[in-house]
C-alpha cells in the first residue's frame, strides 16, 4: 500500500513539473475567456499587448463574453523595472517612445515601481506617429534621431523651463516638413551655409553634451506632435545675437530666453 501511495505522489508530481498549457514560460496558443477577464487582464496574465490580443483574434474593439476562446500570441519581452528606473530610460533602451510603452502597459501616467513587470512592445519600423496642427503624419523617427533631437534640445536650451525646451524641438520638427529645409533630422541640424552652422552647438561642439532625461523627454513629445512655439521655424536668445535678419521675422511666442519666430 505505501509503494501505491509512493507511486501515485511520484506520478502527480512529474505531471505538475511536466510543461503545460499553465505551466511558467509556456504560452498557450488559446484561452477560455471566464467570467469577470478583460483583455487588459488576459494580456498582462501572459504578456501580451491588448492589441496584440485584438490582432490575433480580429477584434474589432474590446468586447469579449465568458466561454470565448481567445488565440494567445507570442509573448512580448517583459521588462522587470529596477530601483532608479523611469518610462523614459526603459523606453529609450529598446528604441521607444514613453507614449509607446505606456499605451502598451495600459498606464495613464509616468509612475512605475521597482519589480513591476512591463510589456515591451516590437518597434513598427522604428517609427515615430507625430501629429501637426493640419492633420496626422507619420515620419520615420530612429533612436538615433531622437537622441541627436535631446542633444541639440538640451545644448539650446538647458536650464529653461520645459516647455521651452519643448519648443525648441519643435521647431525641428516644423522644418522637417518645411519644404525649404532638408527632409531629415540629422539633415537639419547639421545644416550650414558656407561655413556656418544654422544651429550654435554645432558650431562650438556643445551638441556633443550627453542630454538629461528631460531634454529627452522634450524631443519625445516634439515629435509626438506637441507644439508650444507656435508653429515657429526659427529662434533666437536676443541677447546673444546682433542679426538684424532674425529679428526682423514675426514672432510667434516669446518662453523664456527665447523668441520663436516663423517666415515672412
Amino acid at each position: 500500500m505505501r509503494r501505491f501511495f509512493f507511486l501515485l505522489c511520484l506520478a502527480t508530481l512529474l505531471l505538475l513539473t511536466l510543461p503545460g498549457k499553465n505551466s511558467p514560460g509556456a504560452t498557450p496558443s488559446s484561452y477560455r475567456v471566464q467570467t469577470g477577464d478583460n483583455l487588459y487582464r488576459i494580456s498582462q496574465k501572459f504578456g501580451v499587448t491588448v492589441e496584440e490580443l485584438k490582432k490575433a483574434n480580429a477584434l474589432q474593439d474590446n468586447t469579449i463574453y465568458a466561454g470565448q476562446v481567445l488565440q494567445i500570441p507570442a509573448s512580448s519581452q517583459l521588462h522587470v523595472v529596477q530601483t532608479g528606473e523611469n518610462l523614459f530610460r526603459i523606453a529609450r533602451r529598446y528604441g521607444l517612445t514613453a507614449e509607446a510603452l505606456k499605451a502598451a502597459n495600459n498606464l495613464c501616467g509616468d509612475i512605475i515601481h521597482p519589480g513591476q513587470q512591463l510589456v515591451i512592445p516590437e518597434a513598427e519600423g522604428e517609427a515615430v506617429a507625430t501629429a501637426t496642427p493640419a492633420g496626422n503624419f507619420r515620419v520615420a523617427v530612429t533612436p538615433e534621431d531622437i537622441y541627436l533631437l535631446a542633444r541639440l534640445i538640451y545644448a539650446e536650451a538647458r536650464g529653461e523651463e520645459y516647455l521651452g525646451q519643448v519648443a525648441v524641438g519643435a521647431v525641428i520638427v516644423n522644418r522637417l516638413l518645411h519644404p525649404r529645409f532638408p527632409k531629415t533630422i540629422r539633415d537639419i541640424i547639421f545644416e550650414k551655409h558656407g561655413s556656418v552652422y544654422q544651429f550654435t552647438p554645432v558650431q562650438n561642439n556643445t551638441i556633443n553634451l550627453k542630454p538629461d532625461e528631460q531634454a529627452i523627454r522634450a524631443a519625445q513629445e516634439a515629435l509626438q506632435g506637441r507644439d508650444p512655439s507656435g508653429g515657429a521655424l526659427f529662434f533666437y536668445n536676443p541677447r546673444k545675437t546682433s542679426d538684424p535678419w532674425i529679428k526682423s521675422l514675426p514672432v510667434t511666442r516669446v518662453i523664456g530666453n527665447h523668441v520663436f519666430a516663423r517666415d515672412k
